[in-house]
């Protein structure tokens, strides 16, 4: 394992950035019970005389956690009372006695009203934060479980709905006061302070009736006001989704806020049905992090990220017989033929040794998964994240020792398009029309393309057919490049399988954050005509500035994949020009793009709505531009707080039109 890292495969992404995280907190049922019922079980747990000492360890930590978190209430109902003594504003005295009397005995019981709902779901998310220094704790299914107290108090005049919605606004704002300590590789590699603290609106409700309600446009509206980059925005959408809330969404995505990440149901909740999971669970699914996807309240605590694979790099050492042509270490070959050329006959042979390859380093980052897992589960053992998730009191264990519902993890593996579309050139250019040979491609690819031999042969494959522009042949090879680490899946376990959890298996993911980036660097030129060092494709999208077609192409092309199967999150993203959105007219013909992106079983998009003009004025007076937000992968950030790398990957996005 530690040579495949020094080879620049793999990448241990759980231990590096540190924390606990993907988890979404049962919600609706915490916000009935309240905490002070919770630690009544723990305590009845304790008598029970057959405990292990491990589960009795875990229900003591879970009481002396809560019994934290109801002081750490008090604690700021009394900080209000003070303010509120000193304070001349009679407005703002009124409201911070309000806050003093909630907090005095916050979830000593349930949530009393929709205020007090809202705080107590920004103050858990705060909280598991602070408990593991994570990040990507999500609200799930906000409109779902707080329309219940929003139309109580409507209904009975205790709010009204711009109280809502301020209340809303206020809560969005807070999640960007937060942040954490970072190692420096996620700092400098996932800039812009990303906690990835996902909040969806919109979809299905578990009985198959559309979910869509005022708090799903209240939070709409929220983000509009606020345009911060957090929380992580989501909406929900599926064949029966009201027109009217599309159009809502596609009104915000125009703002250029990067906002909402749209979701498809049908494809979504099929994913994780085909795991095991229960139907109306599977429909009841949220984001988790970025774009990847669980069931809230009854997920582990990872849905992806703990390692990333470099399918880039992978593709890299095969093409050089197993050699890492950065450090010249060697863990797996092709033949004792240093010739590649005569190691590969034609086609199949060559894509049978990838999928040996993409098989053999799998392996390695799946025992790689296991150490993350095990050095988590002793030194991060996060009681109070995990007496928040379905099962783990009934079961009396950590999140990280098999104390929930479903255990559904993945890996995050970089550059699907990039590795699709080399090989792409290589069937055309090697096999199929012989233009040049085996050699002739690599010895061009090692020089990075600067001979005049090597420039022409990179202008051969630069105009071989590449995905994103719905061709036929170019996209199935993408596909199987998804299907040949599919069919690995069932062969792997967790360490929890077994072990509590009704489902514990391994599915796939293509949320990568911006690794697509640093992971480029140490990937050589490629087969595709991409430079040395520069980003690998994030995701599922095309190859930066590969998709010439125009955006129902790209969708078509991503239709082709095996996104139903890929139950963790498929990432797409998509840049348009601001003037394409302008006008009614050019709205609907948006809103139709969202409506057959979802039709086509596209799994996810995301957008930035910003011209290269402006992104490059940006880059170059960051001063001018503080307030500007983008979508980066999975997550937006600010701008001009990215690494110029990181800039100049959007900046190279396809600029699209309606």
């Amino acid at each position: 394992i530690l040579l495949a890292e020094q080879q620049g495969v793999i990448h241990r992404g759980g231990i590096s950035m540190s924390g606990d995280g993907h988890i979404v907190p049962d919600y609706p049922t915490l916000l009935k019970k309240g905490f002070r019922q919770i630690i009544n079980e723990a305590r009845e747990k304790m008598k029970d005389g057959s405990l292990s000492k491990e589960q009795e360890y875990f229900y003591k930590s879970v009481i002396i956690s809560l019994e934290g978190v109801l002081d750490f209430f008090k604690r700021y109902s009394k900080l209000a009372d003070e303010e509120a003594k000193k304070c001349n504003d009679l407005i703002r005295k009124k409201e911070l006695l309000e806050i003093a009397d909630m907090a005095s005995d916050m979830m000593e019981q349930g949530a009393r009203n929709f205020y007090e709902a809202v705080e107590v779901s920004y103050m858990v998310h705060m909280l598991q934060m602070i408990e593991s220094n994570g990040h990507s704790f999500c609200y799930g299914r906000f409109d779902q479980y707080m329309y219940p107290y929003y139309k109580k108090d409507l209904k009975d005049g205790k709010i009204t709905k711009d109280q809502a919605l301020e209340i809303i606004t206020h809560m969005f704002i807070m999640n960007s006061s937060c942040n954490k300590v970072r190692p420096y590789g996620h700092t400098k590699f996932s800039q812009g302070y990303p906690l990835y603290s996902n909040l969806v609106v919109g979809g299905l409700k578990p009985n198959g009736e559309d979910g869509t309600n005022d708090l799903s446009y209240l939070c709409i509206e929220a983000m509009n006001l606020t345009a911060l980059a957090e929380p992580n925005f989501s909406a929900r959408i599926h064949a029966k989704t009201p027109r009217k809330f599309i159009e809502a969404c596609a009104k915000l995505i125009r703002t250029g806020c990067g906002m909402p990440s749209m979701f498809n149901d049908e494809v979504a909740s099929k994913g994780l049905e085909d795991l095991g999971i229960s139907h109306e669970d599977a429909l009841d699914y949220c984001p988790i992090g970025c774009v990847e996807t669980g069931v809230p309240g009854k997920y582990g605590h990872r849905a992806t990220g703990m390692t990333y694979v470099n399918w880039g790099k992978v593709l890299e050492i095969l093409l050089h017989n197993g050699y890492d042509p950065n450090t010249k270490i060697r863990l797996l070959k092709v033949s004792d033929s240093e010739s590649m050329h005569s190691n590969f006959k034609n086609y199949n042979e060559l894509w049978q040794t990838w999928e040996n390859f993409l098989k053999y380093y799998s392996d390695l980052s799946v025992e790689c998964d296991k150490i993350c897992d095990t050095y988590l589960a002793k030194y991060d053992a996060s009681p109070f994240a995990s007496c928040l998730i379905q099962n783990s009191m009934k079961l009396g264990k950590t999140l990280k020792e098999g104390g929930c519902k479903y255990d559904v993890i993945s890996q995050s593996n970089i550059g699907p398009s990039v590795v699709g579309n080399s090989l792409m050139s290589i069937k055309k250019m090697v096999f199929d029309e012989n233009k040049i040979t085996f050699d002739e491609l690599l010895d061009a690819m090692d020089d990075n393309w600067t001979s005049k031999k090597s420039q022409y042969i990179r202008k051969l494959c630069m105009k071989t057919p590449k995905f994103g522009n719905d061709n036929d042949e170019v996209d199935n090879i993408v596909k199987d490049v998804f299907n040949s680490y599919l069919k690995l899946l069932p062969g792997y376990k967790t360490l929890r399988t077994g072990k509590g959890p009704e489902v514990s298996c391994y599915t796939m993911s293509t949320s990568n954050i911006t690794s697509y980036v640093p992971n480029g660097f140490v990937v050589g030129a490629t087969p595709d005509g991409r430079m040395a060092g520069s980003p690998l494709n994030e995701g599922c999208s095309p190859t930066q500035g590969t998709d010439k077609n125009g955006p129902t192409a790209v969708i078509n092309s991503v239709s082709k994949l095996p996104n139903e199967k890929v139950a963790a999150g498929q990432l797409l993203n998509m840049r348009f020009l601001p003037d394409s959105l302008e006008g009614e007219e050019q709205l609907n013909k948006f809103i139709d793009f969202l409506i057959v992106s979802q039709k086509k079983g596209v799994y996810h998009n995301q957008f930035n709505v910003i011209s290269t003009e402006v992104l490059l004025d940006a880059k170059e007076n960051p001063e001018k531009y503080t307030d500007l937000i983008v979508r980066v992968a999975g997550y937006c950030a600010q701008f001009v707080s990215l690494m110029p790398q990181a800039q100049d990957a959007i900046i190279a996005r396809t600029q699209n039109e309606i």
